[in-house]
């Protein structure tokens, strides 16, 4: 044998007298670890470390991730930046709410300011309305007088029935909206106004 390869096998008898034989290392569903040269089927996917028989690990296997572990670490990770959004928003509403007011009286003079218009809406639109059910409630009872007494109701009146009705309910919604505008405006004035209370109290 020439002498270069002797003395590459002889190197490679002293790295590993057996062979280059591996250990493997892996952990039951007990929690207990085993050492052995192979490991058994049912804790493949287990996560597992290959050691030479010196104890040094040559590569380490990650456990395998079931569907359901994965959902709910993409789960978990979404709340996470949810959560992280969220603290975000409430820092930035915070240093606005610290800048914009001294006190609380004046949140709640805005909030009086800011009530003007929507007020104003619905005080204009009652009039509006009570005029346009009066005219819905005179044909409407022309129409009924009508029929009770046997005569023919006049060509159209259902019409302008139809039209009193589109109009009187067209009315009714637009103080309605100006109704929980109402309500929204106080609502977000008065979380304001605990909000700084809390923020100035720390």
């Amino acid at each position: 044998m020439p002498k270069p390869l002797v003395f590459l096998a002889f190197a490679m008898s002293l790295a590993d007298p057996v062979g280059a034989a591996k250990i493997f290392k892996w952990v039951d569903e007990k929690g207990v670890t085993h050492y052995g040269e192979s490991i058994p089927p049912e804790y493949k996917d287990g996560g597992s470390a290959e050691m030479n028989k010196q104890g040094v690990t040559l590569r380490k296997t990650a456990p395998s991730i079931t569907i359901d572990q994965r959902k709910a670490a993409e789960d978990k990770a979404l709340r996470e930046r949810e959560e992280k959004q969220r603290l975000f928003e409430q820092r930035r509403r915070d240093m606005a709410l610290m800048n914009t007011y001294t006190s609380p009286k004046e949140i709640e003079n805005h909030r009086e300011r800011t009530l003007q218009m929507p007020l104003q809406m619905i005080k204009g639109l009652e009039p509006r309305l009570k005029k346009a059910q009066d005219r819905l409630n005179g044909i409407q009872q022309q129409a009924a007088t009508l029929a009770q007494s046997g005569k023919p109701v006049p060509y159209g009146i259902d019409q302008d029935i139809a039209e009193h009705k589109a109009e009187v309910d067209a009315l009714k919604a637009d103080i309605d909206r100006s109704q929980a505008q109402i309500e929204a405006i106080k609502a977000k004035f008065e979380a304001d106004k605990k909000r700084y209370i809390e923020l100035t109290q720390r």
